[in-house]
């Protein structure tokens, strides 16, 4: 579980960073990302329907982005608000797959 400083929680956060951000994507992830005020980044992971009909598919995805999120927290600490949405593609990926792929996503943001 991520702290609650680095959750983006409200609904409004959410829908600002739609409106207002820059997005990056490659085969499992869409990153859509804005600048904020603060000195440690926020992250909300978005997991649809489209992806998996069953919950438990969908919240296993989020929980496994959150343990890799948990990982990098500490080498991305700019001040950025990040929402992250998965692709159907990568609901059968393996873990290490997707924690590369999330990387090199996250390595072109903070750059």
């Amino acid at each position: 579980m991520l702290k609650k400083k680095n959750r983006i929680i409200s609904s409004v956060a959410f829908e600002g960073i739609f409106r207002e951000g820059e997005v990056k994507e490659n085969e499992c992830f869409k990153i859509i990302f804005r600048k904020n005020n603060l000195d440690y980044p926020r992250y909300g992971i978005v997991v649809s329907t489209k992806v998996s009909k069953f919950a438990v598919e969908r919240n296993t995805l989020k929980r496994k982005i959150r343990n890799i999120l948990r990982d990098f927290l500490l080498v991305f600490s700019k001040g950025f608000d990040v929402v992250i949405t998965v692709k159907k593609n990568c609901l059968k990926t393996s873990f290490s797959k997707l924690k590369e792929s999330l990387k090199e996503l996250l390595l072109k943001l903070f750059k």
